[in-house]
């Protein structure tokens, strides 16, 4: 490219070169016809004046040569030639005869290059510009290797010895222009990079240990959650348990009693048949009185032994999910004495389940609880509603309560652990956390919440329906 530019250059500079020949040429020849013809335009001899004019106008580049006289002589050649409006230069030449003007020689011609010496120069030049242009760009392009590629180079490879080994290695190279500037600057760069990794990598360290430090609080405190879940299982159990047991007790003692009586009538001989016939009736009454009690604890205990054994040690089993949650609202019952509220269970009896039965107790005692404590005063009548759907190989459960509901900003963060509502108040704000995490993870399923304030809140749980267990 630069060479095609060189030519280019060269050939307008011999083209107006050979212009400028020519043209001074014929202002020479035009100035010497002025003088040859001086005197025979001052005899006025037409002949010898046309012969001179002949004479000069057969170069090929004249178009036209006009001689006008004082004395109103005028002569062309050739003959009644004209000069070119456009095209053509014009130059006139005073003719001067013993210092005084007698008339004018006038002449058009057009200047013609010269190809074939046009040629010979070009020919000559360019292959002599070629090689200059040649040197020029090799000693350029060994400046520019030497001063700009080499110090870029040593830079590229001190990145790749840091990105290798993560050390420090300054480039060495000093120059007092701007690669010297760019070389110390990126020497500086490299080094105060090396020290943000270190501190970077320290920072790093610390928040790593932080974070293992926080997901064992947060697993402690999860886990203490639980066991404060079930340690309020165990108080409502026991204190319900405690009621038929003592009413089987009082009976006990008072059929004892009148057994007693009984027996001293029998040995005195004072037994009547009227006696015999009111114990028959008090201790009748008592049996029957004892084993409703007995059976009722009996019950209590049974539903309470499953939910606290899968609670405390949960495993993957096969169970009837109809029955699991009968149990879990059954131990609840003394939880719900305190409310105004109603628990209707919707659900196939026929619904069998291959999961962790401890996760669904966990949930759902969440869920209820959760309920009880936020959305109901004690003084409210409201009703619970939970819901089962087959589809497919999952399970859809709803859970709906018709309780105070929650605003939008309450609805986001309700699984975000320790948020609460009730802060300072005996809520941890773990349950819901709790709860999102067996349904995602224990349960493998998911779970959404919708609610509006003073429209209650609504839980869906997505799960399936067989959970494999894991491979030993």
């Amino acid at each position: 490219m630069a060479g095609l530019l060189y030519a280019g250059v060269i050939v307008y500079i011999e083209t107006q070169s050979l212009k400028a020949n020519q043209h001074a040429q014929v202002e020479a020849q035009v100035k010497q016809l002025a003088q040859v013809i001086a005197i025979p335009t001052w005899n006025l001899d037409q002949q010898f004046i046309n012969s001179y004019l002949k004479q000069y106008a057969v170069a090929p580049y004249i178009r036209c040569i006009e001689l006008v006289s004082d004395a109103n002589l005028k002569e062309q050649a050739p003959k009644n030639c004209t000069h070119p409006e456009s095209g053509a230069i014009l130059h006139s030449e005073p003719i001067i005869y013993e210092g005084q003007y007698i008339g004018v020689v006038v002449a058009s011609f057009v200047i013609k290059l010269d190809n074939h010496r046009l040629n010979f120069i070009l020919l000559s030049r360019i292959p002599v510009a070629l090689v200059a242009l040649f040197s020029i760009f090799f000693v350029v392009f060994l400046v520019f290797r030497r001063w700009v590629v080499r110090p870029i180079q040593a830079m590229m490879k001190s990145i790749e010895e840091f990105q290798d080994d993560g050390q420090h290695h300054p480039v060495d190279w000093h120059s007092e222009d701007e690669i010297g500037t760019l070389v110390e600057a990126f020497n500086q760069a490299q080094k105060q990079q090396m020290q943000h990794e270190k501190m970077l990598t320290s920072e790093k360290d610390k928040a790593e240990q932080a974070l293992l430090e926080l997901k064992e609080t947060q697993s402690q405190l999860v886990e203490s959650e639980k066991m404060a879940s079930l340690g309020s299982l165990v108080a409502g159990i026991s204190h319900e348990i405690n009621t038929p047991l003592g009413v089987a007790r009082t009976s006990s003692s008072h059929v004892n009693d009148a057994l007693t009586k009984l027996n001293k009538s029998f040995e005195e001989g004072t037994l009547t048949k009227s006696d015999m016939q009111h114990f028959l009736e008090l201790g009748k009454d008592g049996l029957h009185l004892m084993t409703a009690n007995l059976i009722r604890a009996s019950e209590l205990m049974t539903s309470f032994k499953q939910v606290s054994a899968d609670q405390s040690h949960d495993e993957i089993r096969m169970f009837n999910l109809h029955e699991y949650l009968q149990e879990t609202i059954y131990t609840l019952k003394p939880n719900l004495k305190r409310y105004q509220v109603t628990i209707l269970l919707e659900c196939e009896e026929s619904i069998e389940l291959q999961s962790f039965p401890g996760a669904f107790s966990q949930i759902f005692t969440n869920l209820i609880m959760n309920s009880l404590y936020h959305a109901y005063d004690t003084t409210d009548q409201g009703g619970i509603n939970i819901n089962v759907k087959e589809s497919g190989d999952n399970l859809i459960l709803t859970y709906q309560d018709d309780g105070s509901g929650m605003p939008e900003d309450v609805r986001k963060k309700i699984f975000d652990p320790f948020f609460t509502t009730k802060r300072g108040k005996g809520g941890t704000g773990l349950g819901m956390h709790i709860i999102y995490n067996l349904v995602s993870h224990k349960l493998q399923g998911t779970i959404e919440v919708t609610s509006e304030l003073g429209r209650g809140t609504r839980f869906t749980i997505k799960i399936p329906r067989i959970i494999d267990p894991p491979t030993t």
